[in-house]
């Protein structure tokens, strides 16, 4: 749309352009034949042969005149026709942001109801209060964006205190929508964090490992080498490795 919008502002750069010289063009041409014509009138002594000569160069002249105009007014329809053409594309494409606006505002609407239909279905099969479901999830995901898993001495029960409820809905909310244990849960969060690390910061790659699970919040290496197999698959060694 940015470059149909500067396409035709060059146009319309150009077409008064050649409206300027038109009109110079057009009082040059006007100017001579007149001068002709008077010359034509007044000097009895020219010969046949002169005025005709003369009489050429006004048909040449009004001939020239005349393809001039033509020209003109094509690039006036021209660009009318270019303003026109973008006055009805940025119509159209106003009108299509705010269908797609639309569209997108009712699958997230059908999102977020589904979404909060499929918590209240099972959080009735865990006899928990669908408000508390809800409130649990929103205060997982606020936990997981602030990073609170690299507390390394995080428990379900300081856990489940911070969050105001207690360990039994915690748990079972864990259980049921991470599909794992409150231990995997913040232990796959912290390899997960350590493995943006060693992917993006390349200064992380020279750590030592005791290091690496020092600041991802695991109490000793072992349980980060033994937390980060259990997830990738490999050790932390074999990993960098394969690491560009």
């Amino acid at each position: 749309m940015k470059l149909i919008y500067k396409n035709i502002l060059m146009i319309c750069i150009c077409f008064l352009n050649v409206g300027a010289i038109y009109g110079s063009e057009k009082m040059e041409v006007s100017k001579s034949i007149q001068e002709l014509s008077f010359s034509k009138k007044t000097l009895q002594t020219d010969s046949l042969a002169l005025v005709e000569q003369k009489e050429k160069i006004i048909t040449t002249l009004l001939e020239k005149q005349e393809a001039f105009e033509l020209k003109y007014f094509i690039l006036m329809g021209i660009v009318l026709f270019l303003v026109v053409l973008f006055g009805m594309l940025c119509f159209f494409n106003k009108r299509r942001d705010k269908r797609l606006e639309k569209i997108v505002s009712l699958l997230e609407k059908t999102k977020q109801e589904h979404t909060h239909d499929n918590e209240k279905d099972t959080s009735s099969k865990l006899n928990i209060d669908p408000l508390i479901v809800h409130t649990i999830l929103e205060n997982l995901k606020a936990f997981e964006n602030e990073r609170g898993f690299l507390n390394s001495k995080i428990t379900l029960y300081e856990f489940a205190k911070k969050l105001q409820t207690n360990t039994k809905y915690l748990s079972k909310v864990i259980n049921t929508y991470k599909l794992k244990s409150f231990r995997n849960y913040i232990n796959d969060l912290r390899v997960q964090y350590s493995i943006e690390k060693l992917e993006k910061n390349t200064s992380y790659r020279n750590y030592t490992m005791h290091a690496m699970a020092e600041e991802a919040g695991f109490s000793n290496r072992e349980s980060f080498s033994k937390a980060f197999r259990k997830k990738t698959g490999e050790t932390v060694s074999d990993f960098l490795k394969q690491t560009p």
